[in-house]
């Protein structure tokens, strides 16, 4: 008897590999942060933090101050490209808004990578051309457009809120955060790409179940 081959190969495993180092990786990161100094996971417990303003163009470095900006007390400014903001001592609303820069993009991994494995073990169970198949498969494609919204959005406001709180004579803030946020241009286009592809399946299957059910 031929076995027939699992047509979401290599994809069902590639994609299960990857959950599962993710997974280990988390795991490890949490221990190592309960146990060993310098392990830190989504800069939760980091003696020092630091963002940079991209927004701002130092254009090969100068004395603080040339830019418009200085560093907030307890705060210094390092000069390169775009003026990075450091400080030894966070605050504990500091410390907070430095993990929330991290947090939006961690979950917007996980999320992709838990639908895409939802869709993959669902479809080998009822098929690949099935109406929850493409359900699945719509689930992905809104988290990829809407998530990766969300997510850079999220970024930009934690980012420009740290580096408010960590310099002086600038314009960021939480709201510049809101207003400025970069798009993730590839990730929208890959979540309308899959959106128009599950439009597309679940098309197929109406018409593959009227012709069922004609025959």
């Amino acid at each position: 008897m031929v076995r027939v081959r699992n047509p979401l190969e290599p994809l069902s495993s590639a994609v299960t590999i990857i959950v599962s180092l993710f997974a280990i990786s988390l795991v490890l990161g949490v221990f190592g942060a309960m146990f060993a100094d310098g392990v830190h996971i989504l800069g939760i417990g980091e003696k020092q933090i630091c963002v940079t303003d991209t927004s701002v163009s130092v254009g090969g470095g100068g004395p603080e101050g040339s830019i418009g900006v200085k560093a907030a007390p307890g705060a210094k400014v390092l000069l390169d490209a775009s003026p990075s903001f450091c400080t030894e001592h966070p605050s504990t609303a500091q410390a907070v808004l430095h993990t929330a820069t991290k947090v939006p993009s961690f979950l917007f991994t996980v999320g992709v990578l838990l639908l895409v494995l939802q869709l993959i073990r669902g479809a080998e169970g009822d098929g690949l051309y099935t109406a929850r198949t493409a359900a699945r498969l719509r689930g992905v494609g809104w988290w990829m457009l809407a998530g990766s919204v969300l997510a850079a959005i999220g970024k930009s406001v934690s980012e420009n809120a740290l580096i408010a709180s960590l310099s002086r004579g600038g314009d960021a803030s939480a709201l510049t955060g809101l207003l400025t946020w970069d798009a993730p241009y590839m990730a929208i286009l890959t979540g309308l790409g899959i959106l128009s592809f599950a439009r597309i399946m679940r098309v197929g299957v109406a018409m593959r179940e009227d012709l069922d059910g004609t025959v």
